[in-house]
């Protein structure tokens, strides 16, 4: 890094140029800012000769430059004052013309505003995003409009222009004089160097306004800046315009986030991309490749094609692939995208037919749903769903199977008794009902409904009431009923699909029996021969569910199936336990109590290339504090200072003193609360509805998509 305090007429009367990237934001600087400059101005003119004043950073970092055309720097902070002080110029300038000062005039436009002997857009001295170039090129070049109100470069430069036109007017050349050099040489800024690989992590650091800034767009930057400047604005209606649009929102589905893409595109072929490196990893790909700006888009518009197949299945132009994918979809496996995009490129090329497409495709969503409910951990799926490409050798499904059987398939035998006691329901409501749908459609009965349009019911109710009902279903579940009840109330067992939860409500299993007669739901059949809906019988029926489920989701023979909860081999398994937490019992054995608290987190839709994730601590004040830690963790420092200036619980922030922000002055000491990250604490002294109108108020506050964040 390299740092000096330099005049701006140190910055600008030199043979550099300065480029406002393509992930900083658009012109942004309003009359606020502008009269603040001018206020700093009129001070510096009328004070002494020794006046001066700071502006602030000016932090470039340098690009490629042709050898004779002088150094080209890229601005990751400061654009807003550097082209606010051009275009302050170039109204000082076009006043001097009014008033026939052309000598200063010249002056002004020469030194400080272009390169003399240049051409194109390498002539101007700043050269900013290519949605202001053309007023700010206007305005450089005299031929903008006049005086005009308005925002953004035109407003910028219309204002110093009304500003200058009256002193000169006044007092002429050397009040001219005097605001050039107010301007140019009593105006500084800490100009600084840095010779770093990632700009990203620059600005990040830097970015104290908590303005967001994705790779996605540093990579929109490194492209556009191998583009020939002269060519850009082609370049992006030709070609980055559409490829760009792909990701936003459409009807009913959210903006996919371009920089998720990125990331599972540079993991194609295997190699694992961390977080925050997709810039890196995508730069050194193009340029070890070699390929020119117009042949990446066009495989960026290929593969983009690909991650919107699997986002928005139902939009997938290939009709035959839209069942298998809306499966995946549902699994909310976005770790596996990058194995996903794999195949079906090999596919679109014609290297993987339909049949062996799909064998993939259904033994991945085996893999997931089956590890699911045998309590395996996800944690490593980041990594080996990428290392499962150069696991492709010749035959991608018998290579596949060979690998997700090292990793942990579970069995038939381990899966069928597993699913049998696992409160699916409460754990995995979404798998839930992708279970439920693909056992209805496999009845195959055509009068069917819809089982997009059902609901899910439990047979034996959630809520046992002391009523005539309840009584009823007491007696169906014996005298340890309370223990037979929260031991299978969410069981897959005990649930169906049915367009009438309302009228089915609370009722005894004789009157839901009679109205499950009147269904066309084939999952309902089966209830006709029941004589009594007990522990025994959901228990039976989960076994026969589960069988059916290990049909449509098999699992080869052959190797044995070894449970386990994490691989002590792998050593990208998370080594350091939280402080906070006691130590985890291994998932499968993880009781839930009716009644908890319960948060799903979908943290694709947030932004991360993260399996969703359900967070259900034995206690809902746990389960709250964990909810938030996990933000911090994902989202980083500006969640965590944010979470210390909004109300988190009820109207309390985060807090570092939490005897004395939580202090009950009745009780005499502090309110309950929890430990959320490091010295943070949360205020938990709530009820458990409270909490959760707590997490779903502040996901409104964080402006987190619909659906991204569910409580139950």
């Amino acid at each position: 890094m390299d740092a000096h305090v330099k005049t701006v007429f140190e910055i600008l009367h030199s043979g550099n140029q300065f480029l406002v990237p393509f992930f900083q934001r658009q012109y942004s600087w309003t009359k606020k800012e502008w009269h603040n400059l001018y206020k700093d101005v009129v001070a510096l003119v009328e004070g002494g000769e020794d006046a001066k004043h700071f502006l602030g950073p000016l932090v470039c970092t340098e690009a490629s430059h042709v050898p004779g055309d002088g150094k080209r720097y890229q601005l990751i902070d400061g654009q807003q004052r550097l082209t606010t002080l051009s275009l302050a110029l170039a109204a000082l300038r076009d006043v001097a013309k009014l008033k026939n000062l052309d000598d200063l005039a010249a002056e002004i436009h020469e030194d400080f505003l272009v390169h003399r002997r240049r051409q194109d857009l390498q002539r101007f001295k700043v050269v900013p995003r290519l949605e202001d170039r053309r007023s700010y090129e206007m305005a450089i070049d005299g031929t903008a409009p006049g005086v005009v109100a308005g925002a953004g470069i035109a407003g910028c430069y219309s204002f110093f222009k009304r500003a200058w036109r009256n002193p000169v007017a006044d007092a002429g050349e050397s009040m001219a004089r005097r605001i050039l050099t107010a301007l140019t040489e009593r105006l500084s800024l800490v100009a600084i160097t840095v010779d770093g690989e990632n700009p990203y992590e620059i600005f990040e650091s830097l970015n104290w306004k908590g303005l967001p800034l994705e790779e996605a767009d540093l990579i929109r930057n490194f492209l556009f800046m191998q583009v020939p400047p002269a060519d850009q604005a082609m370049f992006h209606e030709t070609y980055w315009k559409s490829f760009e649009s792909r990701f936003e929102k459409v009807e009913r589905y959210e903006k996919v986030p371009p920089t998720l893409f990125y990331r599972n595109y540079l993991m194609r072929e295997g190699h694992y991309c961390p977080n925050k490196a997709a810039y890196v990893e995508f730069k050194r790909q193009n340029l070890k490749r070699g390929r020119t700006t117009v042949e990446q888009v066009t495989e960026l518009q290929r593969f983009a094609n690909f991650e919107l197949w699997l986002q928005r299945p139902e939009l997938c132009e290939r009709t035959y692939l839209r069942e298998r994918l809306a499966e995946i979809q549902q699994l909310f496996v976005t770790t596996a995208h990058p194995l996903l995009l794999n195949l079906l490129n090999r596919h679109d090329k014609g290297y993987l037919n339909r049949d062996e497409l799909d064998e993939c495709l259904r033994d991945l969503s085996s893999f997931v749903i089956r590890r699911t409910i045998c309590g395996e951990s996800t944690r490593a799926y980041g990594r080996w769903f990428p290392e499962a490409i150069p696991a492709i050798i010749t035959r991608p499904g018998v290579n596949l199977r060979q690998y997700w059987t090292e990793k942990g398939w579970p069995d038939d035998a381990t899966f069928i008794a597993r699913l049998a006691e696992f409160p699916i329901y409460a754990r995995e409501t979404k798998k839930c009902r992708l279970l439920l749908e693909r056992l209805e459609r496999a009845q195959g009965n055509p009068e069917t409904a819809n089982p997009l349009n059902l609901n899910i019911e439990h047979v034996l109710p959630q809520t046992v009431e002391n009523d005539e009902a309840g009584r009823a279903w007491q007696g169906e579940l014996g005298v340890a009923w309370k223990q037979e009840h929260e031991k299978l109330v969410h069981t897959l067992g005990n649930l169906t699909l049915t367009g009438i939860n309302p009228e089915l409500g609370n009722n005894s299993f004789a009157a839901k029996k009679v109205m499950f007669g009147r269904s066309n739901v084939s999952l309902n059949t089966y209830f006709a021969g029941i004589a009594r809906w007990s522990g025994a019988e959901i228990r039976k029926r989960g076994i026969e569910l589960g069988k059916k489920i290990a049909r449509l989701w098999p699992r080869p023979d052959g190797e044995p199936y070894i449970p386990r909860t994490s691989d002590p081999a792998d050593p990208f398994e998370d080594p350091f336990e939280d402080p906070f937490e006691e130590p985890e019992a291994p998932r499968q054995q993880q009781p839930y109590t009716h009644g908890n608290l319960k948060v799903e987190v979908h943290w694709s839709a947030l932004g991360f290339n993260e399996s969703d994730e359900t967070i259900c601590e034995s206690k809902a004040g746990l389960t709250h504090a964990k909810f938030i830690r996990r933000l911090i963790e994902q989202f980083g420092r500006e969640m965590r200072d944010k979470l210390q200036r909004i109300a988190v619980a009820r109207s309390h922030p985060l807090s570092a003193n939490p005897e004395q922000d939580f202090f009950n002055q009745s009780a005499g000491k502090a309110y309950s609360y929890k430990p959320v990250s490091g010295s943070l604490f949360l205020f938990t002294n709530t009820s458990t509805k409270e909490k959760k109108d707590d997490i779903l108020a502040l996901c409104h506050r964080l402006d987190f998509p619909s659906g991204s964040v569910e409580v139950a």
